[in-house]
C-alpha cells in the first residue's frame, strides 16, 4: 500500500522513512552483503582497525621424549581504515508537494534507498579494482593483452583456473563448501546453461537455502550473482595533447606517456582510457589539451616519467584549474610539471583500443570488510514552522553514513577480467 506522507505524523514519518530506505538498501546491494561485517562503536573516532592471525606454521620434528618443543607465536596482521562520510538529501516545497499528481515522499523514499546502495556498493568495487590477485581470461597475462573474444572470454577454463588458485592459497569458503562470485549480465550469458550443463540455477536450490542478493546459480564450487552495476574499462583512441612553452612549465625535454582517464559523470567509475601515445615536450614546457566534449564524463590526467615504455605507471598530472580534482568536459587542461607519486594507472592496464574489458570477482571468507548497513541513518524534517522556513515551504529527506570499505587479505579473493561477446 502507497502511504502519503501527509496521513503520517512527524515521529511515524521519520519511521517509515529509515525502515523503507533501509529495506531498499538492503534488497539492491551486492557487494556490501559478502563482506565481513564491523561496527563503528560511538566516540571511537574515525579510524577502525581489523585484525587477522595468520596460520600456525607447523612443526618440523617429532616430539622428544620429555622435552617440551618450542612454542608457537601468534602472528597479527592488523588493517586499519578512516573511514569517510557519505550522505545526500532532495528538498521538496510545499508546491511541489501540492500541484504534482505523484506522491513524492514514497519517490524519494525509493531513489534515496537505490542512491544509497548503489553509493556502498560503488565504494567497495573501487577498493576492489585494486586487488593485487587478477585471472585473466584466455591466455592473455595483462589486461591490454585481452585481445580475442572467441578465446579472452569467461569460460569453464577461467572459472577453475580461479577456484583451483584461491583453494591452493586457502580461502576460506562460505559456509564451509562454496566461494561466491559475483560477475555482469555479459559475462553470465558467457555462461549460460545452454552452453553450460554444469551451471545449477539457483531456483533449483532455492527452497533448501537462503539465496544472496542477485544470485543465478552455482558453478565450479562457487555460488554466483550477477550485478548490472559493475563497470566495464573501453581503450580508446590517443587524445591530442601538445607541449606549449606557454604557460611555461618543468617538463624537460623527451617523450611523455600521456593518458586520459574517462570517468562516468553519474555513478564515478572509471569507464575509458585513451591510448598512451609519446608526448615530445622541450626544457621548460608545459603540457595542454581540450577534454573530449563528452558531458557523459569527467577527465583525469595521467603522465609517465621521460623517455617511459608504453607499460609503466603514469601518475595523475596536476591541472591548473582543477588540480587534483576532475576536469570537466570541453576545459582546456594544462599541467605544469610531471607528476612523480599520486594516484596512478599502468600502461599495461589500459585496454587495447576499442576493447571492452568486464570484470568479475570470487571471493573467500574475509576476504574485504565493510562498515554494517545499520550505519546508516535516515533524515526527514519535521512539519514544523522554524526561523529558517518560517512558513513551512520546504521539507527535507536524506541519509548519512560513514564507512571505509578496505580489502582484509589479498590472497583470499581473485579478479577475473575478460572479454565478452555478449555486450
Amino acid at each position: 500500500m502507497t502511504v502519503s506522507s501527509s496521513s503520517l505524523s512527524g515521529g511515524s514519518v521519520q519511521e517509515y522513512i529509515a525502515a523503507e530506505l533501509l529495506l531498499l538498501a538492503e534488497k539492491t546491494v551486492i557487494f556490501q552483503q559478502l563482506g565481513t561485517k564491523a561496527k563503528m562503536p560511538a566516540g571511537g573516532g574515525k579510524t577502525y582497525q581489523f585484525n587477522r592471525y595468520e596460520r600456525l606454521p607447523l612443526p618440523r620434528t617429532p616430539l622428544a621424549e620429555g622435552i617440551a618443543p618450542n612454542q608457537n607465536n601468534l602472528s597479527l596482521t592488523t588493517v586499519q581504515a578512516v573511514a569517510d562520510q557519505w550522505g545526500a538529501y532532495i528538498e521538496l516545497t510545499d508546491v511541489a508537494e501540492l500541484t504534482i499528481q505523484h506522491e513524492l515522499m514514497p519517490i524519494c523514499i525509493e531513489l534515496l534507498g537505490i542512491q544509497a546502495a548503489e553509493l556502498i556498493d560503488r565504494n567497495i568495487i573501487d577498493v576492489l579494482l585494486a586487488g593485487t590477485s587478477v585471472t585473466y581470461g584466455g591466455s592473455a597475462t595483462t589486461r591490454s593483452g585481452l585481445a580475442t573474444v572467441a578465446t579472452d572470454s569467461f569460460s569453464d577454463s577461467v572459472a577453475q583456473k580461479v577456484v583451483s588458485r584461491l583453494r591452493t592459497r586457502g580461502a576460506h569458503r562460505y559456509e564451509g563448501t562454496n566461494y561466491v562470485g559475483v560477475i555482469d549480465p555479459a559475462m553470465e550469458q558467457d555462461v549460460s546453461t545452454a552452453a553450460n550443463s554444469a551451471f545449477v540455477q539457483a531456483a533449483a536450490y532455492a527452497q533448501q537455502r537462503l539465496l544472496y542478493n542477485g544470485e543465478i546459480g552455482t558453478w565450479r564450487g562457487v555460488r554466483w550473482m550477477t550485478s548490472n552495476f559493475i563497470p566495464t574499462l573501453v581503450g580508446v583512441a590517443a587524445e591530442a595533447y601538445t607541449s606549449p612553452a606557454s604557460p611555461a612549465g618543468t617538463f624537460a625535454t623527451g617523450n611523455y606517456r600521456v593518458t586520459t582517464a574517462y570517468y562516468n559523470a553519474d555513478t564515478g567509475f572509471l569507464e575509458k582510457l585513451s591510448a598512451n601515445d609519446n608526448v615530445a615536450a622541450t626544457n621548460l614546457d608545459s603540457l595542454e589539451a581540450d577534454m573530449p566534449s563528452d558531458t557523459d564524463y569527467v577527465y583525469k590526467i595521467f603522465i609517465s616519467g621521460v623517455g617511459a615504455a608504453s607499460t609503466a605507471v603514469m601518475f595523475q598530472g596536476d591541472e591548473s584549474s582543477f588540480g587534483l580534482g576532475f576536469i570537466p568536459a570541453g576545459a582546456t587542461a594544462v599541467v605544469l610539471a610531471p607528476p612523480a607519486a599520486g594516484s596512478s594507472i599502468a600502461g599495461s592496464d589500459i585496454p587495447a583500443s576499442g576493447k571492452t574489458v568486464h570484470f568479475g570477482w570470487v571471493f573467500g571468507r574475509q576476504s574485504y570488510c565493510v562498515v554494517d548497513l545499520q550505519n546508516l541513518q535516515t533524515f526527514v524534517s519535521k512539519p514544523e514552522a522554524t526561523t529558517d522556513n518560517p512558513l513551512l515551504q520546504l521539507r527535507t529527506v536524506g541519509y548519512k553514513f560513514m564507512h571505509k570499505p578496505v580489502i582484509q587479505n589479498n590472497q583470499f579473493f581473485e579478479r577475473v577480467e575478460v572479454l565478452s561477446a555478449f555486450e
